[in-house]
């Protein structure tokens, strides 16, 4: 189907805009404290490769959908003002900006991996010469210089960024080859933008149960920013509520968002925990020494006094 001018003639509300507008550069600042921790740290010690992977397609799979759901607001710019057509295309700014900021989590997770991580390391004196059945004896999470093989927990992030990239060339060559060979509203088009909504839901459904089971398992909120869960936990779910009131959006493109943010509300609960269980302990640890000396004084002049 050959494009349409006179399908233009719907134009987002003023209150629609402005609250769009804001979810851009909320989702855009809500971010931002994960980023500088990492950077901080130079660590993204703490972070399941598993999160990443479902969190990053998810993410992909959501903008193309948004994009082949209303490629018309895309081609209404042609005939439309500039505060119009700006207006039009801030519903896929908003997904597209939460995107791109996960891929920037995902590149962050890659480049800060803990060094430590990467190698099993070679026992001293483990290998035995001449001695064709011995095996080296292999000890994890080291970064000595007796390095070994590289460690499953490295592995598993470099399939992760395999497994990204393939997916990102998958998205833009099946949706280019079908926008260009049937057309942008043509129903093999759309289905295909349905199922990648559908795939976005079923891996946002799965996204935080990994990081909520390492989370829980190690005891301790690591690289992850409660900062940047507290901002996005409130906002995940009016950013939905955007998404589902966009003309010419269908419930698959917004349900994931919803899902996402009530998992990652339950994520914040038990970093919240870990963090005030974390902050007591360094408080009583900070006191016993304190005590310590008040007990060693007390004893000191009481000998003192004794003499």
């Amino acid at each position: 189907m050959p494009f349409d001018p006179t399908l233009c003639g719907e134009v987002p509300s003023s209150q629609n805009t402005i609250l769009t507008a804001l979810l851009c550069v909320g989702t855009f600042l809500s971010y931002l404290p994960q980023h500088l921790k990492i950077l901080k740290r130079r660590s993204s010690d703490g972070i399941s490769p598993y999160f990443i992977l479902l969190g990053t397609v998810g993410a992909g799979s959501n903008i193309t959908n948004i994009i082949l759901l209303q490629f018309i607001a895309l081609q209404c710019c042609t005939v439309q003002t500039y505060g119009t057509c700006v207006a039009s295309l801030l519903g896929i700014f908003q997904v597209v900006i939460q995107g791109t900021m996960f891929y920037i989590t995902f590149i962050l997770y890659m480049s800060f991996f803990p060094e430590q991580n990467k190698y099993e390391e070679l026992a001293d004196g483990a290998e035995a010469e001449g001695d064709s059945e011995s095996r080296p004896l292999l000890l994890p999470r080291s970064s000595g210089s007796n390095r070994g093989p590289p460690s499953v927990e490295w592995q598993t992030a470099m399939w992760v960024a395999g497994a990204v990239v393939l997916h990102a060339g998958i998205c833009v060559l099946m949706s280019g080859l079908l926008v260009t060979l049937v057309g942008p509203y043509a129903a093999p088009t759309r289905t295909w933008a349905s199922l990648l909504g559908l795939f976005s839901l079923c891996l946002t459904c799965l996204q935080f149960f990994p990081q909520i089971i390492k989370t829980w398992r190690s005891g301790s909120v690591g690289a992850l920013s409660i900062p940047m869960m507290l901002m996005q936990t409130p906002g995940g779910f009016v950013f939905a509520y955007s998404i589902a009131i966009r003309p010419g959006v269908n419930w698959s493109s917004w349900i994931s968002t919803f899902v996402a943010a009530t998992l990652q509300c339950v994520l914040l609960v038990i970093c919240l925990s870990f963090e005030a269980q974390a902050k007591s302990q360094r408080a009583l640890d900070e006191a016993v020494p304190v005590v310590a000396d008040a007990e060693a004084s007390e004893a000191q002049a009481s000998e003192n006094a004794s003499t």
